[in-house]
């Protein structure tokens, strides 16, 4: 049955996914792992409900899907897991509901129980989340110290952009993003997918989303990506 479920996540399944995990836990009640994957399928099928619009309240399915998730991942915690993971699903849930200060805490605990190849992703949802909160400086400060740690994790750099945006700073934003177009490594690629804002659909909050699309909007921003295509390939 578990082995069914993972197939199915790798297929993208996620709806069958789901349903194997849910079996499997209603049939292994003191399985945390059921429990824990359980809760990822739910939060992964509730955020693509076509019914979830960004910043609205979810309702219906998928407002039942991430109160389940929650429920599974207290059971899972309840049975002795309690990972980075876990804890980064649970902020997930709890930012797709609205919760936003409870999703910071989340956040921040998956940080620290963080190995080294995985801290980045719950370190820039904190900061996302700390945006949402209008707590920019805090959000800086974090996204600051993510790119420090881990250069190559690009979302920080477009992340600095939007913070410094927010609290309008045209040249700071201005600096973060050449900085994203001028990177040695596929720089022109990352700029070429960070010039509009579909790329953080679906991943950032509410206000992130609204900042970075007004930034992108900016005549000073327009050309630094122009000007990025008139570049010879690197």
């Amino acid at each position: 049955m578990a082995s069914d479920a993972a197939r199915a996540f790798e297929q993208g399944k996620y709806e069958e996914c789901e349903q194997l995990w849910q079996a499997a836990a209603d049939a292994y009640s003191s399985e945390d792992l059921a429990w824990a994957n359980l809760a990822v399928a739910l939060i992964i099928n509730a955020s693509d409900d076509p019914t979830m619009k960004l910043g609205q309240p979810p309702a219906g399915r998928a407002k039942e899907r991430l109160e389940a998730a929650l429920a599974a991942i207290e059971k899972a915690t309840a049975l002795g897991s309690s990972d980075a993971l876990l804890l980064n699903a649970r902020g997930n849930a709890l930012g797709l509901l609205l919760r936003w200060s409870e999703a910071r805490e989340a956040y921040a605990s998956a940080t620290a129980l963080s190995a080294r190849d995985f801290e980045s992703i719950p370190r820039s949802n904190e900061a996302l989340t700390l945006l949402q909160l209008e707590q920019p400086e805090q959000s800086e400060k974090i996204a600051r110290n993510l790119l420090r740690r881990d250069p190559n994790f690009v979302d920080a750099q477009a992340l600095l952009a939007t913070i410094r945006w927010s609290q309008r700073d045209m040249g700071g934003a201005a600096a973060e993003l050449s900085a994203l177009c001028d990177r040695p490594t596929d720089g022109q690629q990352w700029c070429e997918r960070y010039s509009t804002v579909d790329v953080v659909l679906g991943r950032w909050p509410p206000r992130a989303v609204a900042t970075y699309r007004d930034l992108l909007m900016q005549p000073s921003v327009a050309l630094i990506f122009k000007n990025a295509r008139a570049l010879p390939a690197r």
